[in-house]
């Protein structure tokens, strides 16, 4: 059994050795090289989410402001995240009658990460994708509009997780670069 715990900790210690850091955890979210810098997480609490339009976009901004702020509520805000919602949507499956049955639906969040020092300067821009589905079934309107909320929700959550780690990682690089304030 021991041989099988080394053999499990040996990529672990390899990606230590290249100088791999967690995102989030202890190694994270810990002080940074200065005593009065912020860690990641007061420096992700302080990123201000902008209005997002249209009901998914309101479920977007709430599930981002959540994965932000985390436990640090009331931290002063220094960054604004601007973030663009765009849906496409595409028929897959068609009955003999020509109703469809299948809808998939490809979400993009293009977001900008932006100081709200004067002048306005850009931390980084990115983007993030993903594509779910949900069924149309015949003459089951309840079941219909219950699926697609359902995949809604699991769009909105997916590009969210996304974008807060492409957050997190933009801000990462800044706060460890020498330049940063």
């Amino acid at each position: 059994m021991s041989s099988r715990r080394a053999l499990l900790a040996a990529p672990l210690l390899a990606l230590g050795a290249c100088g791999f850091q967690p995102l989030y955890g202890e190694g994270g979210t810990g002080a940074a090289v200065g005593a009065n810098e912020p860690s990641l997480a007061e420096a992700l609490a302080s990123v201000r989410v902008g209005l997002i339009p249209e009901r998914n976009g309101q479920l977007m901004r709430r599930a981002l402001q959540r994965q932000l702020e985390g436990g640090r509520p009331g931290v002063q805000a220094r960054y604004d995240l601007e973030v663009q919602l765009i849906y496409a949507t595409e028929v897959l499956g068609y009955q003999t009658d020509g109703l469809a049955t299948r809808v998939r639906i490809v979400a993009t969040a293009s977001w900008v990460l932006a100081t709200q020092s004067v002048p306005r300067e850009v931390v980084d821009r990115g983007s993030a994708r993903t594509v779910d589905a949900y069924n149309l079934p015949n003459l089951q309107f309840f079941a219909s509009d219950a699926s697609r909320e359902d995949m809604e929700r699991r769009l909105v959550a997916e590009l969210s997780q996304r974008v807060t780690v492409g957050v997190a990682a933009a801000l990462r690089r800044r706060m460890s670069s020498p330049a940063a304030t």
